[in-house]
């Protein structure tokens, strides 16, 4: 047998025994030896194979699958294979989404032999393990390794990207590169593919050997806290996993609940008891206007419990940076930790100190919190009623009125579909932002947070799809959507998922309207350098891709349509036939 079979077949069987249930492919030469080894455990069940035809977008289906599976407590690196040369370069925007959102991500990278490298070879990089960076481990395999030699890597590869939880020591999960030199022959013979198709036969029978990454054995992380007089908790994405003992703790110990849209922390469902019964909430509305508007409930912070990875807000952004504040951080997976927490408030709280309203702990010092953003939301929804009321004529602009219009619908949208009892996912930019002044959060909503880019964001939504094994709704801007129109090509015989993509279209990237470079001074600039108005719609490109398409106006046909969907979804299975589905929101 050639070493590049050899070594393909005992990467097969070894992401087999380290749990690894999802393998992507982008086709290529190189990467071959993977393709022999991997797409017959597909064909016996001990894995689900994926082809895209661009590098980029499928590793950035293996990052929505990653999330898809932690979310559904299946837990699994995801594979991403590709061929040698630029290629791999193609991996890297999904790979520092992972490592910064800290998802499981194995970067299978095809290279050519050692020898070949800094002699000009074709498609050879001179050393492919160092192109991506912020990995958490990376390996350079030789095809002529020994099975045990391959083995061990694969383990400790697959490891590496889990992550871990043990004793008093957290480390993230995240993405490696596990790059392998495969020489000719690429291809194996008929009678060492049949050997190889036999041997897997009898692996799926063997119970023992499908997925056997040892389930919990080794002792849980230990995480403690400690809660002061104004002490918060401060949650942000946390790339899937729940967060109950956090919210336990919240309800028990009275912390107010500074939670982005993508948090576990965020869903006002999650507040039910043991028994059905309804908790108060401890979650805060407009949390960062509180922390920018309401300095007296600002200064009183002490301490600082932060989940996940807030960074969707800058008055959120200032309080941690800030040197007075005790902060600490407890691990994204707090559920698999065993959670402890110290108080050392002052034993009791006093009629007088309530009234003055100088209370930092205990059920006052929530409902200081909650009110304030309860009347911040009001305010800021009778002002946008007030500018949504036509003008009298002669003052503001048409496209002044136009884009309030739209950024009403927009954020009355988003609102809708985060009441509803759905899959989520929404796009950076301002899809994730209408949802700053929700009160109803039922959706089960994920971002990619991790660096908060807008890149490949459909491709993901179908991975979460996929992963999840149901329908997603994808809410993304006309920017974003066009950062990753190849994601809405499925290959004709792969599973598409189950996504209806509700894209606002403005025209435009209209967030840079709202910050600093739209003082008047710096108008010139704003239009053509940042908010690069195109002028395209998606119908065409619905059509190209074979996507079912629907284009609303107001909410009224929006609603319709999503009755429509909504009402589908109830009959679909997004591992077999789901649908594709955009429905554009465009005013003119």
């Amino acid at each position: 047998m050639s070493n590049s079979s050899a070594v393909a077949q005992q990467i097969a069987r070894s992401l087999v025994h380290a749990g690894v249930s999802d393998v992507v492919f982008a086709p290529g030469s190189r990467s071959a030896p993977l393709v022999y080894a991997v797409a017959p455990l597909n064909e016996a069940g001990l894995v689900r194979t994926h082809v895209r035809v661009d590098e980029r977008d499928a590793a950035f289906l293996a990052l929505g699958l990653a999330r898809g599976l932690r979310a559904r407590g299946s837990e699994s690196a995801v594979a991403v294979v590709t061929t040698s040369g630029s290629a791999v370069a193609n991996l890297h925007p999904a790979v520092l989404e992972a490592s910064y959102g800290h998802l499981p991500l194995l970067a299978l990278t095809a290279d050519r032999p050692a020898r070949l490298r800094r002699t000009g070879a074709n498609q050879t990089i001179d050393d492919q393990s160092q192109v991506l960076s912020d990995v958490r481990a990376r390996f350079d395999v030789p095809a002529g390794d020994s099975a045990e030699a391959v083995a061990r890597s694969v383990s400790d590869a697959v490891a590496a990207a889990l992550g871990s939880h043990r004793g008093t020591v957290t480390e993230a999960a995240g993405p490696v590169q596990f790059n392998v030199q495969f020489d000719t022959p690429l291809v194996p013979t008929p009678g060492e593919l049949n050997a190889w198709t036999d041997e897997i036969g009898a692996l799926a029978g063997n119970d023992a050997g499908r997925r056997v990454r040892p389930t919990v054995s080794e002792p849980r992380a230990r995480v403690g806290v400690t809660i002061t007089d104004g002490t918060v908790l401060v949650a942000g994405d946390a790339g899937g996993y729940p967060a109950e003992s956090l919210h336990a703790l919240a309800a028990d110990q009275h912390l107010p609940v500074l939670a982005e849209p993508s948090s576990p922390l965020a869903r006002t469902a999650a507040d039910l008891s043991a028994t059905g019964a309804a908790e108060p909430s401890t979650i805060v509305p407009a949390h960062a206007r509180v922390l920018s508007d309401h300095p007296d409930l600002r200064e009183a912070i002490r301490t600082v419990i932060v989940h996940g990875k807030p960074t969707l807000t800058r008055p959120v952004a200032a309080l941690l940076a800030d040197e007075s504040v005790t902060v600490q951080h407890v691990p994204d997976a707090i559920d698999a930790c065993d959670l402890t927490a110290r108080d050392e408030r002052p034993g009791g709280l006093t009629a007088a100190g309530e009234a003055e309203g100088v209370a930092a702990s205990g059920p006052a010092w929530v409902r200081a919190w909650i009110d304030a953003g309860t009347s911040l939301v009001a305010a800021a929804r009778a002002e946008r009623a007030a500018e949504s009321r036509p003008e009298p004529t002669g003052t503001g602009t048409s496209g002044d009125a136009s884009a309030r219009e739209f950024q009403s619908t927009a954020r009355t949208i988003t609102e809708r579909l985060a009441v509803q009892d759905l899959t989520l996912f929404l796009a950076s930019s301002n899809s994730v932002r209408y949802l700053s002044d929700a009160t109803d959060i039922r959706a089960r909503i994920h971002a990619s947070r991790g660096l908060a880019g807008i890149d490949g964001l459909i491709s993901t939504a179908t991975g979460l799809s996929l992963g999840l094994g149901e329908p997603v709704f994808l809410l993304i801007g006309d920017i974003a959507m066009l950062h990753d129109i190849g994601g809405l090509l499925t290959p004709s015989a792969e599973a598409a998922g189950d996504v209806t993509i509700v894209v606002l279209n403005d025209d435009g990237g209209a967030i840079f309207s709202g910050l600093e470079h739209s003082q008047p001074h710096l108008e010139g600039f704003l239009e053509r350098y940042f908010t690069v108005p195109h002028g395209r719609g998606f119908a065409d490109l619905a059509a190209a891709y074979g996507w079912e398409y629907m284009r609303v106006s107001d909410l009224v046909s929006f609603d319709h349509a999503m009755d429509e969907g909504l009402g589908a979804a109830d009959d679909r299975s997004a591992t077999t036939a789901g649908t594709r589905r955009i429905i554009e929101v465009r005013l003119d």
